[in-house]
This record gives C-alpha cells, sequence and structure tokens, in this order.
C-alpha cells in the first residue's frame, strides 16, 4: 500500500477539544446525536449524576425496546450539553469513580451491570488498559526474548501492539504483501462484517471515520492498516513469506522456525523463544469438492478468493451457498446478472437489521470524533448489545418442552419473531417460504443477516434450487432430480477449512511429536484455547473452542487471549525460567469441563450440522462460556497448571 491511510481518532477526553467553538456545528451534532449517549457524555464531563434518574424510565434495554425519551426532556439534556460543552474557560478532565461509572452503565443500557461485568465494560468501551496512558502491568522482558507472531491481522496486529507495549522484542511473518488478514484477501461485491462497526475495532483505538453502521470490507481493511502504522506495528511485519515449520529444539529451549519467501522461495531459518499463531479462523476457503468441477468451462471463483479482473455483468451466475457471504455477495450478483441460481444445501435464520446497509450520517460521525467520550460511550452500548444479552438464546433448557425447534424460553421468542419476518418478507411468495425456513432452533448456526435476501429471492432473473448438486459440467450444473442449469460463472460461497488448525505450518514440539499427531486432522484441543501440552511457548491465537458464537467478535477474543499470553510469559519470566508448558492435567480437566458445557449448548442440536462442528459432530470451535467469564479466565494464570523450566 503507497498512502497510508488517514482515520479521524474520536475525542476521548476533553483535551484540546474544549471549547467547541463551532457552534452551529454542535448544534446539528447534538441533535443527530443518541440520547442515551449524550446524557452519559454530561454526566461524565459535568458530574451532574441526579439526571440519571429524571432519564432512567425512558430507557429501556434493547431487548424492552430501547430508549423513547420525550422530544421535552431531550432538548433539555442537549442544552445543557450545548452549555457545557462551550464554556469557557474549558472544562477539565474528570474520571468518575467505578461505582459512578457502573450507575451509569446501567442507566445507558437500560438495565442493571452487574458487579462482575464493570472492569471488562470498562476495557470495552476504552476507558482503560490505554497504549501509553494506563501502567503496563507486567515486568520488563529479559532483552534477548524474541517472539514470533504468525500472521498479520486484526490478532497479530493487536498482538504487535500490547507486546510493543510490554517491551517485547518481535516479528510479525504475513503470507501477504499488507496487513489485514481476511480483509486483505476477501474482497467480493457486497463484503461487510455483521457486528457493529463501532464495536469491530480494538477498545484502544476506536473509529470515528466509520462509513456505514455495520463496516464494509474495504473500510476494515483501512482501519487495520492504519492501526498497523500508528503503532508501529508494520515496521516489524516481514511481508510475502510463510511459514513452513515451526520445531522446539529441546537443548537450547527456542523455537526454531523455518520460513520461506513467496516470491523466489527462498528458506531462511529464524530463531525465537516464544510463538504466538494468529491466523484465525478464515484462512484456508473449503476446496472445490463437487464432482466435475475441474471441466467446468466457465469462470469458477471462491468468495475468500475474488476476481476483480471478471466482468459479470450479464453473465448468468450460479452461487453456491447460502451462508453468510452468500448472503452478502448473491443480492449484489442479482443486480447485474441476467440471471442468478443460488443453490441452498443449507436453511439459515435471516435476521433484520434495520441499518445493516445504512451510512452513518456525518453528524453522528463528527459526534464521534469532536465531542469528548461520546464514541466511549456509543461503543459501551453496541459492546453491551452485541455481547453477553445473546447468552441465554444458546443455553438449552433439559426441561423445555419443545426441543426440536428451540432450546428455551428466550430462544422460542426469537424463533416466533422470525417465522414472522419470514412470513412478513414472504406474504406474496408463499412458494419460498417452506424451501427457505429452517427446522431447527434459532443460533444453532450462525445468524446471517438480511442484506436485501428475500427482496433479491423474489426478483424475476433469481432462481433458489434446494434439489442438491449431482455434479458439475463443462457448460453448468445438474441437479440430482437431472436437470442441466447452464451458466457462465460458478462462484463457491461454501466457507473455510476451520477444523484443520494450523494445517499450513508443521509444529514439532518436545520429543519430536507433531501437533497434527496430537490433533489427528480435525480435533484440535487446548488449554483455554490458547495452550497444548507438549509444546512449550507456543500460544494458539484463536485456537480450538475459544470462538464466542453466541455474541461479540473477534475483537475481544484477541484482547483476551493477548493479555494471557502476556501474563503468562510475565509468569515465566518472574519465575526466572526459559520454557513454559502447560500440565496434561490442567489441560484435560480444563477440556472436561469445556465438554460438559457444550452438552448443555445449542450448537450441538441434533437437527444441526454446521462448520462448528468436525466430521464427527464434535464441537471443536464454538466456546461455551459467556465472554465475561472467558475474560475473568484470561486475566491471569495459574501457576500451579504449568510446568516451568
Amino acid at each position: 500500500m503507497n498512502q497510508i491511510p488517514t482515520i479521524r481518532s474520536t475525542a476521548n477526553t476533553p483535551e484540546g477539544v474544549l471549547p467547541i467553538r463551532d457552534h452551529a456545528g454542535l448544534r446539528e451534532m447534538l441533535t443527530a446525536g443518541d440520547i442515551p449517549t449524550l446524557l452519559m457524555v454530561y454526566v461524565h464531563l459535568g458530574g451532574d449524576e441526579s439526571l440519571l434518574q429524571r432519564y432512567s424510565p425512558h430507557i429501556k434495554s434493547m431487548m424492552q425496546g430501547g430508549a423513547a425519551v420525550p422530544e421535552a426532556l431531550a432538548e433539555d439534556l442537549r442544552e445543557r450539553l450545548f452549555t457545557l460543552l462551550t464554556r469557557e474557560p474549558p472544562l477539565a478532565a474528570r474520571e468518575p469513580d467505578t461505582k459512578a461509572m457502573q450507575r451509569m452503565m446501567s442507566v445507558a443500557v437500560g438495565e442493571p451491570v452487574d458487579d462482575e461485568f464493570v472492569p471488562l465494560v470498562l476495557e470495552q468501551s476504552g476507558f482503560t488498559h490505554i497504549p501509553g496512558k494506563d501502567a503496563v502491568p507486567y515486568q520488563k522482558p529479559p532483552a534477548d526474548f524474541r517472539v514470533l507472531i504468525i500472521g498479520a491481522g486484526l490478532t497479530g496486529i493487536n498482538a504487535g501492539v500490547r507486546f510493543a507495549e510490554a517491551g517485547y522484542e518481535y516479528d510479525i511473518i504475513e503470507r501477504n504483501p499488507e496487513v489485514g488478514g481476511t480483509w486483505f484477501h476477501t474482497r467480493y461485491p457486497g463484503l461487510a462484517v455483521d457486528t457493529p462497526s463501532h464495536y469491530y475495532s480494538f477498545s484502544f483505538e476506536l473509529n470515528g471515520d466509520w462509513t456505514h453502521w455495520f463496516s464494509r470490507g474495504p473500510d476494515n481493511q483501512k482501519y487495520l492498516v492504519h492501526c498497523a502504522h500508528k503503532y508501529g506495528v508494520r515496521d516489524r511485519v516481514i511481508f510475502n513469506t510463510e511459514v513452513v515449520s515451526c520445531t522446539w529444539n529441546e537443548a537450547s529451549e527456542v523455537w526454531e522456525v523455518r520460513t520461506r519467501a513467496r516470491e523466489d522461495g527462498r528458506e531462511e531459518l529464524r530463531h525465537y523463544h516464544a510463538i504466538m499463531t494468529a491466523a484465525g479462523f478464515s484462512t484456508r476457503p473449503k476446496p472445490y469438492n463437487i464432482a466435475g468441477h475441474e471441466s467446468f468451462r466457465g469462470t469458477k471463483m471462491h468468495t475468500a478468493r475474488w476476481d476483480d479482473s471478471v466482468d459479470l455483468a450479464g453473465k448468468r451466475v450460479a452461487v453456491i451457498g447460502t451462508g453468510a457471504s452468500s448472503m452478502q455477495v448473491s443480492p449484489e450478483m442479482a443486480k447485474i446478472a441476467s440471471q442468478l441460481t443460488v443453490f441452498q444445501r443449507s436453511k439459515h435464520w435471516v435476521m433484520p437489521v434495520a441499518n445493516l446497509n445504512d451510512e452513518i450520517p456525518e453528524a453522528q460521525a463528527r459526534a464521534m470524533r469532536e465531542i469528548p467520550h461520546y464514541a466511549q460511550w456509543w461503543r459501551l452500548q453496541t459492546y453491551w448489545n452485541a455481547s453477553d444479552n445473546w447468552y441465554n438464546n444458546v443455553l438449552i433448557d433439559p426441561h423445555w418442552h419443545l426441543p426440536d425447534v428451540s432450546v428455551n424460553a428466550t430462544n422460542e421468542q426469537i424463533r416466533q419473531y422470525l417465522l414472522g419476518y419470514i412470513d412478513e418478507q414472504l406474504a406474496d411468495r408463499p412458494d419460498l417460504k417452506d424451501k427457505v425456513t429452517p427446522d431447527y432452533p434459532p443460533g444453532a448456526k450462525r445468524f446471517c443477516m438480511d442484506n436485501g435476501w428475500f427482496d433479491m429471492l423474489k426478483r424475476d432473473n433469481v432462481a433458489l434450487e434446494t434439489d442438491g448438486i449431482e455434479q458439475i459440467v463443462e457448460d453448468g450444473i445438474i441437479t440430482r432430480d437431472g436437470r442441466l442449469i447452464e451458466v457462465d460463472v460458478i462462484i463457491f460461497a461454501t466457507g473455510y477449512m476451520h477444523a484443520k488448525m494450523l494445517s499450513t505450518v508443521e509444529i514439532v514440539g518436545r520429543d519430536g511429536v507433531s501437533i497434527r499427531d496430537v490433533w489427528g486432522e480435525e480435533d484440535p484441543r487446548a488449554y483455554l484455547g490458547l495452550l497444548v501440552p507438549g509444546f512449550p511457548n507456543l500460544f494458539v491465537g484463536s485456537g480450538p473452542n475459544s470462538a464466542p458464537n453466541h455474541g461479540g467478535g473477534v475483537n475481544i477474543l484477541a484482547e483476551s487471549q493477548i493479555h494471557y499470553i502476556l501474563a503468562s510469559l510475565d509468569l515465566l519470566h518472574q519465575r526466572g525460567g526459559t520454557a513454559l508448558e502447560i500440565s496434561e492435567t490442567a489441560h484435560d480437566n480444563y477440556n472436561q469441563q469445556l465438554d460438559a458445557k457444550l452438552e448443555q449448548m445449542i450448537w450441538g442440536h441434533p437437527r444441526v450440522n454446521s462448520y462448528y462442528q468436525n466430521s464427527k459432530g464434535r464441537l471443536y470451535l464454538s466456546s461455551p462460556w459467556r465472554l465475561v467469564d472467558y475474560w475473568n479466565m484470561t486475566r491471569s494464570p495459574e501457576p500451579a497448571h504449568f510446568t516451568l523450566r
């Protein structure tokens, strides 16, 4: 990338921001602003908690309808805040105490924020754990202790920021020519994140320049490149290079890492004291495994390896798959293809999101950038409503009376809501209802956001095929009932090879044992999703059973795991050791608890087969813990669980 992207910061403190002298612009921001967020800004800056009681009856939880503040109250708040933000001399920064913040949080989200959530929410809102501001909770590591991070996507960049902050020497090895990971190599039309933009970012680097409430793929990439430059991470990346193997040298107690340059194949041996893999869940697209695909004479591509050079306008296009990527790319194809045929292999629950494709009004974006603490309080609400609030939906009630179609009362309410949405959207197309209505509990598979999916299915140039695929031939696709559907282009929206974690790297630990010998082809296990016995100083980022499938996102997973990695290495240094390894007992006990908890979760429902499971049906990807539970588990290592040398 030739140019460093410009991203404007959010106004996280009043210094250098207040007073706001653009009064007309401030009026626009206050008029457009979210009232609960403006209320929190006012109380945070001015300290007048009496307003919390006055406004709280009008602010309900998201599940109860959200905020409905009378206009007279809203206008009174705007005037109060206008006076506060324009006063001279300007307000000095103030930090409410933790109890005051908890009271404010509870009003902001419309329900009690219990004690156990407060430290997590403060961090995830960008109030604490800020690089360069808050104290680093670790001792300085030995000067010669070198760390390797594999992958420069969201997790790798986050790790680079935190490792540098803690004083480590590190390298990042990245196979692509730029940072970004998934957001660099995935670029199909319609690509976007299905987590709210203001949550899908690092808690310490809130973005004031999101263009959509659910950010587009190019904006995510721009943000990650910005962060890599700002924090000096990009300077530590070795680009266009693959890690071929990592071998633990028991004599020297270092990892011997063999890398290969992608341009000329030149190999190099490097040495590191610790390794963190940050390859993520979505790295290897599933291969074209449908019989006859090699005979197809037209164009074929996977959504994860999009070919921008192909002009698809006016073509007969087939999309195989109806998951998250298909629900983004298919509506875009329908706009330009002469005929679009979508091949459905399984049904998905489609969730309506009112602002899924809406741009953020400039006045609200300015509020993020120019009103102190606005972005932090908005982030707090988006985090709260996209996280553990959804946990009850995926927890099985063993006494529930409708176990085939739902797992508890909350889950049944959501099912009825989504069934009503299908009825509403397809009222004029009853022929489609049975084809698209799932027979399993909502949330057992990943929800898909409605990106105009039902509207697309009703278009004259779109057909939904549910009979299955027999084979691909040179001019199209033959269905299982023997029909030939002629197409010019086949788009495989078939997902990734999730189960084969770390399959592109040969990792050999103590006694010459490969991690593939331990895991097999598709049954990875790890303590906290991070540590594997027999592999000292190796941390598997986004590892087995660490995906928060009920809510949240990879960003909170990354931040939690990196904190734990640094705390573990700090333990190693405090004890004067060179190698840290999880014990078999701790690993096995954790996985027994994990398996027992997974039996209570929706993702193993008998009517479901998803990428959360391996070929034998074991849930290898999903984490059964609440986000707050996992966050607390990763605060500090338990010394008794480790062998240190």
